[in-house]
């Protein structure tokens, strides 16, 4: 029986040329492996829930990220590859981030249900 894992992302990636998020990138691939992921942004991640954001034009030390940062993207292929994505409310509430202008289809979670939640998974992976 597969292992039900949950990748715990905490901060947003910054200060390299890639084009993605490691962590979500590497979360992506769990599925294909034929393992259930849940994916959770918490802390600084939450920003990635925001919609509207786009890193084309990003520049690092006067170098193109190329084809740039799509974290929305990102975000709802992942969903459209069954793997569901969580936020917590309160890191959103704190980061002024409303919920009507959350990704549509990410999961609001509170702190409270946070221990419960994080219970039912097998393996947990933080970024």
């Amino acid at each position: 029986m597969p292992k039900k894992i949950l990748s715990v992302l905490a901060h947003t990636e910054y200060g390299n040329l890639e084009d993605s998020d490691i962590g979500l990138f590497a979360s992506a691939f769990a599925s294909v492996a034929g393992q259930p992921l849940t994916l959770l942004l918490r802390d600084d991640a939450v920003n990635y829930a925001a919609r509207g954001q786009e890193g084309s034009g990003i520049k690092i030390a006067g170098a193109v990220v190329q084809p740039g940062f799509l974290i929305e993207t990102d975000l709802k292929s992942v969903q459209q590859a069954n793997i569901p994505v969580y936020a917590l409310r309160e890191d959103l509430e704190e980061r002024g981030i409303k919920t009507d202008e959350v990704i549509e289809g990410i999961q609001l979670l509170s702190r409270r249900e946070l221990g419960r939640f994080v219970h039912q998974f097998d393996t947990v992976w933080n970024w």
